[in-house]
C-alpha cells in the first residue's frame, strides 16, 4: 500500500532520513517537507489506518492532508507493528503525514 508518510531523521551519514516502520520500499521523498510516498506491505497496515489512507488521498509530497492523522490511529499502527514483529513495549511511531 502507498502511504505518504512522515520523515525521521536529519539527513546525516550517522541518522539518514528514514520513515519510521520495520519493512517498506521508498517511492519518493521530500526532505524539505519531510514526507515520502513509501510502498508498506499490506500485512504491516492495520485496516483503520488503511481506511483513513483511501480516505484521505493526496497527491503530492506538499500539500496537508485532507484532515489530520488522529494520534488513535498512530497508537493503533504502533500496537498493530509491536504484535506483528513480538516487540513488547518496543514500538514503531509511523505516523501518516
Amino acid at each position: 500500500m502507498i502511504i505518504r508518510a512522515e520523515l525521521i531523521g536529519n539527513g546525516t551519514d550517522n541518522e539518514p532520513y528514514s520513515v519510521d516502520l520495520p519493512t517498506y520500499s521508498n517511492v519518493a521523498t521530500n526532505e524539505t517537507a519531510r514526507r515520502a510516498f513509501v510502498d508498506v506491505p499490506t500485512v504491516d497496515v492495520p485496516s483503520d489506518v488503511a481506511a483513513f489512507v483511501t480516505a484521505n488521498p493526496v497527491t503530492d509530497l506538499v500539500s496537508p492532508l485532507p484532515s489530520p492523522f488522529p494520534a488513535s490511529l498512530a497508537r493503533s499502527w504502533q500496537d498493530h507493528l509491536a504484535r506483528r514483529y513480538d516487540l513488547g513495549s518496543a514500538k514503531w511511531k509511523p505516523v501518516v503525514a
